[in-house]
């Protein structure tokens, strides 16, 4: 079995299990042994992939239920704690999740811990107007009857959605209430890790100056993130996992621009995602002078953060329509740019920040 695609194959697959066993995984690492395993050996079909790689392994023993599960449930998957990845993983196949024959949806946690839903996985929960429980099995448990689709959306070739997710996220759009029409720019200011861009605050104000709403969507609940994008006409922001949740929202009327804060192609799942939810990319915005990195670091990554040329910025945002004259926009202060590396070195682990530029060409 491959990765899973868009439009054909596994992805857009129920198959029905009787008796299967539902494990999870007993250590931590990125690839873990957990799924649903028949008497007939592993269930592809139960596996989760992030691009090439298939995350959850087969065990290579028959394992052994401690406990059965009667009547008819729904194969969830892997629980992440983790905002993003619980967005895109864990709820990859929710597509199939609405059935009325079904009494729970069985997922197995990333690790012991994750014990329920917090309050903006189960208001995701609610959008998607589901009425069966939520199981977590803690340890193997041996299901009378196991629905199991495919993996429908994540990371990867399957980031466009498949018909059924794209479709699923439709009617989820529908039950998000509708604001006026704003534009929106989406910033990292306020989030608490590392990352980002160098003096980011005076994108901010310039986009506030040029008639955008600024969003901290780690300041609001997820109903309201959903209401803010479902409502844009114009969504621009730092490259992020917030553009997933934007994503979901997203329609052909929408036009959305990510600024770049690192230079690899980090971005790609969700400009597919995007792709895949209005019929075109969104563009691409990269005026990249440096990164600032740890010391030894060969490449930049989430960690890292970016410096740009902020002029060069607002001229491309007026390229593209996003604002209406670039002559207005002011670039950031000396003091400005100083605080904010002083900010990004603090926030490092390591002995500091060293500022790798960026070859032109």
């Amino acid at each position: 079995m491959s990765e899973p695609l868009p439009a054909e194959g596994w992805s857009r697959e129920i198959v029905v299990l009787k008796n299967a066993v539902v494990y999870p995984p007993t250590g931590l690492g990125m690839q873990q042994v957990c799924g649903v395993q028949t008497a007939e050996g592993d269930c592809l079909h139960a596996s989760m992939w992030r691009g090439k790689v298939r995350l959850t392994m087969a065990s290579k023993e028959p394992v052994e239920p401690l406990s059965r599960l009667p009547g008819r449930h729904m194969w969830g998957g892997l629980f992440y704690g983790h905002f993003g990845h619980f967005m895109t993983e864990t709820m990859s196949r929710c597509w199939a999740f609405d059935r009325d024959d079904i009494e729970s949806v069985v997922f197995i946690p990333k690790h012991e811990k994750l014990n329920g839903f917090h309050s903006y996985r189960t208001d995701y929960w609610n959008l998607l107007g589901l009425k069966a429980q939520i199981h977590i099995a803690h340890h193997p448990i041996e299901v009378e009857e196991l629905l199991v689709p495919g993996q429908g959306f994540g990371l990867g070739l399957i980031a466009k959605g498949t018909p059924e997710y794209r479709e699923t996220m439709r009617r989820l759009t529908e039950r998000v209430e509708t604001d006026e029409p704003r534009k929106i720019y989406i910033s990292r200011t306020k989030f608490g890790g590392r990352g980002g861009i160098i003096a980011e605050m005076s994108i901010e104000e310039n986009m506030a100056r040029n008639g955008y709403t600024i969003m901290h969507p780690e300041r609001m609940p997820l109903v309201d993130q959903f209401r803010y994008y479902k409502s844009a006409t114009h969504i621009v922001g730092v490259d992020s996992s917030a553009f997933h949740i934007a994503g979901m929202m997203a329609d052909p009327s929408k036009q959305f621009a990510f600024i770049l804060r690192r230079d690899n192609n980090a971005y790609d799942s969700i400009a597919d995602q995007i792709l895949g939810m209005t019929g075109r990319p969104p563009h691409i915005i990269n005026t990249l002078v440096a990164n600032w990195m740890d010391k030894g670091q060969a490449r930049s990554n989430h960690l890292s953060w970016g410096e740009i040329d902020h002029l060069a910025l607002a001229r491309r945002l007026q390229e593209l329509g996003f604002i209406d004259d670039a002559s207005t926009w002011e670039p950031p202060s000396p003091e400005l740019v100083q605080s904010s590396v002083e900010y990004a070195n603090n926030r490092s682990q390591g002995p500091g920040l060293v500022r790798n530029l960026i070859e032109a060409g």
